[in-house]
């Protein structure tokens, strides 16, 4: 069957708002009283839509490390922002003396107080914001190559064989998820959606201004006239399944696509712990679009994850993306990509999707139907 998979976010709904929570963790866990507590007054309840900007050009350095993160294939905001927050933290670390370095790398269970009780051992430290930027330039592209590098990274920057906390999953990249997603969601969703504790009350949750990048009058008359063509439609997102659904929903788009052929960051993570040894698996990795494109049965997870070369060969399917990620998963599966112009680099990403040889560039998802239609 010939179909269409499509990603999300740069694609129909725009990324700035998840670019900003990036921001915004990050931040948090540095800076909060609840966590490394190098700037305390820092009033976390009443950030205003100025304070989120200033915050994400610091700690993003004008998009800067976003962009680099993209351009070697980093598509998930939970890595992005951990690669980050990592980088900050190995930095801290060196300031500390030998044995509370050693505590820290190996403590377990590892908590929001073990973060709390290396803050309180240190002392007047100027944060550089560039050197996420500098570590991302020299590191290769893909994720678990970029992963790779970074446990290299903190081994010779601590002097340490103790690098499991950079891993991918690890206890800090855990705690930096749930407070991304805490900000995303919103304190009552989170409660509901996770079904865990949030830790504050005040977050009431960026998925609710979602915005669109075309009109959804538009997007929706596209979507009718694919399946009226014959086309399978299915998504393949970085994001959470309920960070995906909610705002198809409030958006009308939701009905166009058959849930079980949404496939999303919640559905890697389930894959990745059944198959720890297969990790990573969200994109460049391919898996979400064979989840999306054959259906989201659990039982087939190993089949997705190790089965992929050229899966897509004599098909006519085409992946729709903003980014190398989505471009690179289209490769590995020879699914014919479509790359969109409205993601983090607009239209200044027009020359890197040609560079890596994109089928077709288009500036908006729009424009696909003359290409398919």
């Amino acid at each position: 069957m010939k179909a269409v998979l499509f990603d999300v976010d740069g694609v129909f709904l725009s990324e700035e708002r998840c670019f900003d929570v990036s921001a915004l963790t990050v931040y948090e866990i540095l800076m909060s009283h609840q966590f490394l507590k190098l700037m305390q007054n820092v009033k976390f309840n009443k950030i205003a839509n100025s304070d989120i900007t200033l915050i994400r050009q610091v700690v993003f350095d004008q998009d800067k490390i976003l962009n680099a993160m993209k351009s070697r294939g980093l598509n998930s905001n939970w890595d992005m922002l951990f690669i980050a927050l990592s980088i900050h933290l190995i930095d801290l670390l060196k300031n500390v003396s030998p044995e509370e370095k050693e505590a820290f790398l190996t403590a377990h269970p590892f908590t929001d107080v073990t973060l709390q009780e290396l803050g309180e051992n240190l002392n007047d430290h100027t944060l550089d914001f560039v050197k996420p930027l500098n570590f991302m330039e020299n590191a290769e592209s893909g994720k678990s190559q970029i992963y790779r590098d970074l446990r290299k990274y903190a081994e010779q920057e601590l002097n340490t064989t103790h690098t499991e906390l950079f891993e991918i999953r690890s206890p800090l990249w855990e705690i930096a998820q749930e407070v991304y997603q805490e900000w995303y969601l919103g304190h009552r969703l989170y409660r509901k959606v996770e079904n865990k504790t949030p830790r504050s009350d005040f977050k009431t949750g960026y998925i609710y201004q979602e915005s669109e990048l075309a009109p959804i009058d538009q997007i929706q008359k596209l979507l009718s006239d694919l399946k009226e063509a014959g086309y399978q439609l299915a998504i393949a997102t970085g994001r959470p399944r309920t960070e995906t659904l909610v705002p198809f929903e409030d958006k009308g788009l939701a009905s166009f696509f058959d849930p079980h052929h949404i496939a999303t960051a919640s559905e890697v993570l389930k894959a990745e712990e059944r198959f720890p040894e297969l990790k990573p698996l969200g994109k460049p990795n391919p898996f979400s679009y064979i989840t999306a494109y054959n259906g989201n049965d659990e039982s087939n997870y190993r089949e997705y994850a190790e089965q992929q070369e050229n899966i897509f060969s004599d098909q006519e399917i085409f992946i729709v993306g903003d980014s190398l990620a989505d471009l690179f998963s289209a490769d590995t599966t020879d699914a014919t990509f479509i790359g969109t112009l409205t993601g983090l680099k607009g239209k200044a990403a027009k020359d890197e999707l040609a560079v890596h040889q994109a089928d077709y560039i288009v500036d908006n998802v729009l424009d696909i139907r003359k290409i398919l239609l």
